[in-house]
């Protein structure tokens, strides 16, 4: 009786560990990396240019993602439509609301049912190890006194891609 109740108590000590690490397992996690990236510069209207960017994005996690959202920022631009500077859009105060309805009409609200709100690409999914292509337009904007007058890019380094999000796969 008594070698019976020490096996019973050793099996389960045994299946209490077990399980404890089972269950402490690491959950595998996705990680990404932007492998290629190229910037364009493009006019949208007679004095309106702005900056688009294509590439690369590589699944170098553990786990496969889905719903990568991913964008551009530049870092030196300001956040005031001002002719002859670059500028990111945003719903900021220092913007009078005249002049962002303006804006709003030349370049998009941003909200979903926007048809023309483009500054983000969204990947449905990447596998481990994948790498899928990325595409977006205009996360920069810049307006000129003359139609004939072409912008200088922002120099490469103050321009970069955010991967703002993603959800990992549970396998």
């Amino acid at each position: 009786m008594k070698n019976n109740l020490r096996i019973a108590i050793l099996a389960g000590c045994l299946l209490i560990c077990f399980f404890w690490c089972v269950s402490c397992e690491k959950k595998k996690e996705g990680k990404l990396e932007v492998t290629q990236k190229t910037y364009h510069l493009t006019q949208f209207s007679d004095n309106g240019w702005s900056i688009d960017a294509t590439g690369l994005i590589k699944n170098v996690g553990e786990a496969d993602v889905r719903h990568v959202v991913v964008t551009g920022v530049c870092k030196s631009c300001i956040e005031v439509w001002t002719p002859q500077k670059w500028f990111s859009y945003s719903q900021n105060e220092d913007i009078v609301s005249s002049e962002q309805k303006d804006v709003v009409e030349t370049i998009g609200s941003g909200l979903a049912e926007d048809s023309s709100f483009d500054q983000k690409d969204i990947i449905g999914y990447i596998a481990t190890g994948e790498e899928q292509p990325f595409s977006f337009k205009e996360f920069a904007y810049f307006y000129t006194q003359s139609p004939n007058q072409k912008p200088e890019m922002p120099p490469e380094e103050e321009l970069d891609i955010i991967i703002e999000s993603f959800e990992t796969v549970g396998k």
